[in-house]
């Protein structure tokens, strides 16, 4: 994905995001406002509808005042008069027909009172009226009127003059079905006071008037009237109580069981339900009024489609604002980039001219100091990167003509005294002595110059490899004999241990293995004086790639904690002191670490001053020679004999058979690193009659065929550091012109391919090693015979 994308996408999400949070949690707030306050817009016009109901009850109110001021109570209430022993039931009867004409007077546009009642004290009817829905008159009738109850009797006949009381709605089926006035009718109570033989007011009982509240109910249009256990008030009327209204609606039991307004949706409808009036054995009685959702639906509607068109519009326009933004912060990334390359590819200084704001400006101009900068500074390095190459050159030169100078000799120096030592039964003790010496003190220093070349290799990343299985056993026990004598001269004990739980073998290079443990126990002889050497072999659990390890622990002089790191250093001691009391080169600790590093393990040192030194080597089981491709690695079969164990243990001219010197006068270059092969080799082509010549690697070899004279024959060993046997056997072929010249490849992997290979380098024979004496007899015989006869050899594939 382009960087201008990844910015335009970050600065449309920036925008929009906030802009969908903002819709997301306001727009459904909004809406839900909105169907509130148009809930309640309905609320408040059922309410204004049945304020209307409460101002004409209340003006009922007035009306039973009115009423209860009668002129002659106690007539109407069938009372005697003052004087009067008995009560005249005429004048009773004239004042009732004198107030029913006054009530019919004033009661003729109240077609919703259809009872007066006139109770005593008792509650017991003395009069009462009944308006004839026929006539319209106000007439007395032989049955009871509707009585209200006891309860609510005693509670106001003794209230205050002119206080009127109301009851809850008495719902009455039975009534109702004679007269449908009297199905839901409330009840009205007002106190008649009147004046006793002492002159006192008094009450004398009460006036009550029946309302038909269902009539007046009946006349608000798009209503529903519900009991609370969910009948219809017309089914109730007919004798019906089956909750049909809780079956139409569903929900709406839970909704008047919480006993307060609430709004019901379902079926595509809402109702409000307003708990209006109070029933005297049915709870409250709920009236529904129908809300119509159209207009909210369409104003929600409305309101959405502007808030997403708004919405769009805002994401188009962010959407080419962002563009804008990642086109401009692009072409200046890409301007950045672009001048960053060149300083980086081409080291010239670039100037960068930046537009926009101040901070900008100047982050160009400080990137054009920079690019400056680094011009001027890669120059130097390239400089002084000449200057190293040429220093390098100068070292590898060096090197190699310390090699030829110094090892060819040297190789003749310990040839001849190890010779002159074996063979030489005329030299007196001290002779021998003295060739001992020289013997010792040339391989000291072929050691030292091999040191300096190993550490040469590994810093150019050319080491050679010998893989094969190690035996840990027989890997020690070589150690041991090998340094046993010193210890013994000193004499110093030599404990070895030997973990039962460690692998008996792991796959590694065991020349460079046995040379790191041959260091470590070289410096623990050399810095012990007293007590003893220990060489531990264990297995290391805590680092499971590199289980497999060595320890030499001695109780030597110790290293200060401030030295032990210098001491892994070329050329480095912990006494750096031209004086120093240990003799050595301080090379061998530097070479052990880089062969441990090339092998896959790690060296550790834990060492505490005047008490002693732990070197630790750890490797893995098995060595990844495939993490170097450019090492040149030979691998050995499981069962083939270490370098050690390859050289006879018998002299080669005791085991040939040729009495006589055939090969009297030729000269014979024998190229081989390993110094135990030139020892075994060189007497028995001396014993031949061959003049030997030795190398000990390939560039030795090709400086010897320029300086030297003719050879008639060429022993070459194929895994060679520097030069392997195959280069050289190529170069000998193809620069230097010596297609006539016989030469045998010798290689410990006696495999096909490895024939093939050196038959393809141009080798005109290969041997095994360890050399058969007569093998390579066969071989030279039957080369010194086709050279001869000037023969193509059928040895050697087309």
């Amino acid at each position: 994905m382009k960087l201008r994308t990844k910015i335009l996408i970050l600065l449309f999400l920036f925008g929009f995001a906030p802009l969908v949070a903002l819709v997301v949690t306001n727009l459904p707030y909004v809406l839900e406002r909105l169907e509130f306050f148009y809930h309640k817009a309905y609320l408040q016009n059922l309410r204004a509808d049945f304020r209307d109901l409460d101002e004409h009850l209340a003006s009922r109110h007035e009306m039973l005042r009115l009423l209860a001021k009668l002129p002659e109570p106690g007539l109407i209430l069938g009372q005697r008069q003052e004087g009067e022993e008995e009560t005249d039931h005429t004048q009773i009867d004239q004042a009732r027909v004198r107030y029913t004409k006054w009530i019919n007077q004033i009661l003729r546009d109240h077609q919703d009172i259809i009872q007066i009642l006139f109770l005593d004290l008792k509650g017991s009817p003395r009069y009462w009226l009944e308006l004839n829905p026929r006539t319209r008159q106000w007439e007395p009738t032989a049955s009871l009127p509707d009585m209200p109850s006891e309860d609510f009797f005693k509670r106001n006949v003794q209230q205050e003059f002119g206080r009127v009381a109301a009851s809850k709605i008495s719902l009455n089926p039975e009534a109702g079905h004679k007269d449908p006035r009297r199905f839901m009718t409330l009840r009205m109570i007002s106190p008649i006071l009147g004046s006793d033989k002492s002159k006192r007011i008094t009450p004398l009982g009460a006036v009550v008037i029946n309302i038909d509240v269902g009539g007046m109910a009946r006349a608000y249009r798009n209503t529903l009237w519900v009991t609370h256990d969910g009948a219809y008030l017309d089914d109730r009327l007919r004798g019906d109580k089956e909750d049909r209204a809780f079956q139409d609606f569903e929900g709406l039991e839970a909704l008047f069981r919480e006993g307060k307004l609430a709004l019901w949706e379902g079926k595509g409808q809402q109702i409000i339900w307003v708990p209006l009036f109070t029933t005297e054995d049915s709870g409250p009685l709920w009236v529904g009024r129908p809300v119509d959702p159209s207009p909210i639906n369409t104003f929600r509607n409305g309101l959405i489609n502007r808030v997403m068109s708004i919405i769009v519009v805002a994401l188009v326009l962010q959407l080419l604002v962002a563009r804008w933004i990642a086109l401009r912060i692009e072409r200046t990334g890409n301007r950045l980039r672009e001048g960053i390359e060149q300083v980086l590819r081409e080291d010239t200084p670039v100037r960068f001219d930046l537009h926009g704001s101040s901070e900008i400006k100047q982050l160009g101009q400080q990137l054009s100091k920079l690019a400056e900068t680094h011009a001027q500074q890669s120059q130097q390095q390239r400089q002084h990167a000449i200057q190293l190459e040429e220093s390098n050159q100068y070292k590898s030169e060096f090197l190699a003509n310390v090699s030829h100078e110094l090892r060819t000799p040297l190789n003749s120096i310990l040839l001849l005294s190890k010779m002159l030592n074996e063979t030489g039964e005329q030299l007196s003790p001290e002779q021998k002595k003295q060739l001992q010496v020289i013997h010792e003190a040339g391989r000291d220093l072929r050691t030292l110059i091999d040191n300096i070349l190993d550490l040469s290799r590994i810093e150019a990343g050319r080491a050679n490899f010998s893989l094969q299985q190690i035996s840990i056993p027989a890997l020690i026990e070589d150690l041991v004999d090998l340094v046993q004598p010193q210890f013994d001269a000193k004499p110093l004990q030599l404990v070895i241990e030997i973990e039962e739980s460690l692998p008996n073998q792991f796959l590694s290079d065991q020349d460079k293995v046995r040379q790191i443990l041959k260091n470590f126990l070289a410096n623990a002889l050399k810095f012990t004086h007293e007590g003893q050497v220990t060489l531990r072999a264990y297995q290391n659990p805590a680092d499971p790639e590199r289980p497999i390890c060595f320890a030499v622990e001695d109780s030597g002089i110790g290293i200060p904690a401030d030295k032990q790191e210098i001491v892994f250093e070329a050329f480095r001691q912990a006494d750096g002191s031209t004086s120093r009391k240990f003799g050595g080169n301080g090379l061998g600790l530097s070479i052990s670490r880089e062969l441990a590093r090339l092998l896959g393990g790690k060296i550790t040192l834990k060492s505490q001053e005047g008490v002693g030194s732990t070197f630790s080597l750890c490797l893995p089981l098995s060595f990844d020679y495939k993490a170097l491709p450019d090492a040149q690695v030979e691998l050995q079969e499981l069962d083939e004999p270490g370098p050690d164990r390859a050289v006879p243990t018998e002299s080669p001219a005791q085991t040939a058979a040729a009495p006589e010197q055939p090969f009297q006068g030729q000269r014979v270059l024998l190229v081989d690193d390993d110094i135990q092969s030139l020892l075994a080799l060189t007497p028995q082509l001396e014993a031949w009659g061959f003049e030997v010549i030795a190398a000990g690697d390939g560039l030795e070899a090709l400086d010897t065929l320029d300086e030297e004279a003719e050879f008639d024959l060429i022993l070459m060993d194929l895994m060679m550091p520097e030069l392997n046997g195959y280069d050289t056997i190529k170069r000998i072929r193809e620069k230097m012109g010596l297609t006539d010249l016989s030469i045998i490849a010798m290689s410990a992997h006696d495999k096909a391919e490895d024939q093939a290979a050196s038959f393809d380098a141009g080798a005109s024979a290969f041997i095994a090693k360890p050399v058969d004496p007569q093998q390579l007899m066969t071989q030279i015989n039957r080369l010194s015979a086709l050279r001869a006869e000037r023969i193509p050899d059928p040895a050697v594939p087309d």
